[in-house]
């Protein structure tokens, strides 16, 4: 159980450091007021909530970036 414990933590460190570095940069910026559909009042805010949630959010991710790709690939060799 500790360790769970630890991991999550670390985890939660973790993604928190990444969004504060490379956040806007990939395309998080919940600062733009352009943005009027989203629920979120400040990257802050976004960030910590991704954060939290990160035992969720980072398979999410990694399950669509594998599928985009093999589609990619795919594309790449049947173009070929």
């Amino acid at each position: 159980m500790i360790t769970i414990i630890t991991i999550y933590i670390i985890g939660f460190f973790l993604t928190l450091t990444f969004f504060k570095y490379f956040g806007v940069k990939i395309g998080f910026d919940y600062d733009n007021r352009k943005m009027e559909w989203d629920d979120w009042e400040s990257n802050e805010q976004a960030f910590t909530a991704f954060s939290i949630f990160w035992p969720v959010i980072i398979p999410m991710i990694l399950i669509i970036g594998i599928f985009k790709m093999i589609f990619k690939f795919g594309k790449w060799y049947l173009k070929k």
